[in-house]
């Protein structure tokens, strides 16, 4: 009797600590609410390019709440409402203004990487000079807690800002 105590005692005990090793390894759950955006700019080329990765399911909830449309982006790539959907939420959301003049971004499309949705646009015959000023407001409609990353690169001279919400605007001088 005293022996099947002793393993009853043990097994429990074995349990408790392996309980609590996984308990010790499982990731705390955060959702993190981050974009980043890309802009390209080739005085060369005369072109300024933009590329935007933000969460799918973030970008569906933004899309939601913007047009009250829901969509499945990962199934929608080649469907025009959702593209003018997208474009529209972008032209709201996102603007570029070099030297004192806003540029008309041309929306060129979206794919899906894993979870995250890359969204393209352009400016082609770019020739502007100056400062460059970014609104960024994507997602924050959804999401108190978003943070905006953008890189802007210049004929290879980078440079970086971090807007989180409600902060809006960035301006990098070249």
């Amino acid at each position: 009797m005293v022996r099947l105590k002793n393993r009853k005692t043990v097994l429990i005990g074995l349990a408790s600590a392996i309980v609590i090793l996984m308990a010790s390894f499982t990731p705390i759950m955060h959702k993190y609410y981050v974009g980043l955006t890309e802009v390209n700019i080739d005085s060369k080329k005369h072109t300024l390019d933009v590329s935007t990765k933000l969460f799918m399911d973030d970008l569906e909830a933004g899309l939601l709440k913007s047009a009250n449309k829901k969509v499945d982006l990962s199934i929608s790539v080649n469907n025009k409402e959702v593209q003018a959907l997208l474009m529209n939420y972008l032209d709201a959301n996102f603007k570029v203004n070099v030297g004192g003049k806003l540029l008309k971004l041309k929306f060129v499309g979206y794919e899906v990487e894993n979870d995250a949705v890359w969204c393209y646009s352009e400016v082609t015959n770019f020739k502007g000079k100056g400062t460059v000023s970014i609104l960024n407001t994507l997602l924050y409609e959804s999401f108190p807690e978003q943070a905006n990353l953008m890189n802007v690169n210049w004929d290879g001279v980078s440079k970086s800002v971090r807007l989180s919400n409600p902060d809006k605007l960035a301006e990098f001088t070249y």
